[in-house]
């Protein structure tokens, strides 16, 4: 059986804030961590999850590898205190990977909190992990991937 082994990292470079009017503050997100899928070999195909607490599986015929494990991304979000928040994640099929192989998808991201169950602390920030689904080929050629996406969020 021919296995190729890729590694996979995903950058969450771009966190965008959207200010809502009426608020003392604004509303602030910064990314401090990447989404990483981390090492695996693609096998036939299939899929890396990593969810919001950095729990990583695989799907299909997808072996993961222990020398690099998969991280959730993290973001600080700050304003105002005690303020409730939303969070947009991306849709699914928006954010591709690219590598020396074909691109890659990332689907179905989950975050914590979720939607709009994000609120302030007394200190006016909050602390947002975000995970999602990488859709791996069949034989996907080894190597690393990188990509960006955004996360909004926007004062209730």
């Amino acid at each position: 059986m021919n296995h190729q082994w890729a590694a996979i990292t995903a950058g969450a470079l771009l966190a965008t804030l959207v200010v809502s009017h009426g608020w003392a503050q604004e509303i602030a997100i910064q990314n401090t961590r990447g989404l990483s899928f981390g090492s695996f070999v693609a096998g036939s195909g299939g899929s890396v999850a990593v969810s919001p607490s950095g729990l990583r599986s695989a799907g299909g015929n997808v072996f993961l590898l222990r020398s690099v494990e998969g991280l959730a991304a993290e973001f600080t979000v700050t304003g105002d205190t005690q303020a409730t928040y939303t969070i947009q994640l991306p849709g699914n099929d928006f954010v591709k990977l690219t590598g020396p192989g074909n691109d890659m998808v990332i689907n179905a991201f989950t975050s914590a909190p979720s939607g709009a169950g994000g609120q302030l602390s007394a200190g006016g920030s909050q602390a947002l992990t975000v995970g999602g689904t990488l859709n791996v080929g069949n034989a996907q050629t080894p190597g690393e991937y990188a990509g960006s996406f955004s996360v909004i969020v926007n004062y209730n």
